[in-house]
């Protein structure tokens, strides 16, 4: 191997030492933007309220629900139906905004793996964190319009209303 071929193979080689300098850098940054996410992520809760105030739902980082608030008066305001209705849009605007917070968590470590991008064909099978981090929960699904909402049953007609637990026959099915 002649002067000038070894001067070629050691450009070469200086060359893919600083790709694998930069990749190792760009992964150990990865790896302490993640532990700083996750950190964060594990103390984060969002809440979402429905349209007519009725119902604040509480939710972790990953869209769990973990607090649920009711106004006292919603069961004297409104029907089952759109109680359940309010409970739904509140736990959705919730975990929209929970995946919003981990999104922009996110966004510098996804960000630093999309400035890597390894030109040579070795590094294909790496397990580079920016593929695996991407969209960790799906996106939670869009609210139907308050339009769609059920229609409220007509009250009915009992003049003895229970405002308590629906006990009743159970002590007949055990004889009581």
């Amino acid at each position: 191997m002649n002067s000038f071929e070894q001067e070629q193979l050691r450009a070469r080689t200086d060359a893919l030492q600083g790709q694998v300098d930069n990749a190792l850098a760009t992964y150990e940054q990865q790896l302490r933007g993640i532990a700083k996410a996750r950190d964060a992520l594990a103390a984060s809760t969002a809440q979402g309220w429905s349209d007519d105030n009725m119902v604040r739902v509480t939710t972790n980082a990953a869209g769990i629900p973990v607090d649920v608030w009711v106004d006292p008066a919603a069961f004297k305001r409104s029907a089952p139906e759109k109680l359940a209705a309010s409970f739904l849009q509140a736990a959705q605007f919730a975990a929209r905004s929970a995946k919003s917070e981990m999104d922009a968590l996110l966004a510098p470590i996804t960000a630093a793996a999309a400035d890597f991008a390894p030109q040579e064909q070795v590094y294909e099978d790496l397990p580079f964190i920016g593929k695996q981090v991407g969209d960790i929960l799906p996106a939670p699904p869009e609210p139907e319009a308050s339009a769609h909402a059920p229609e409220p049953a007509p009250p009915a007609d009992d003049e003895d209303e229970d405002e308590g637990p629906h006990w009743k026959g159970l002590g007949a099915k055990h004889g009581w």
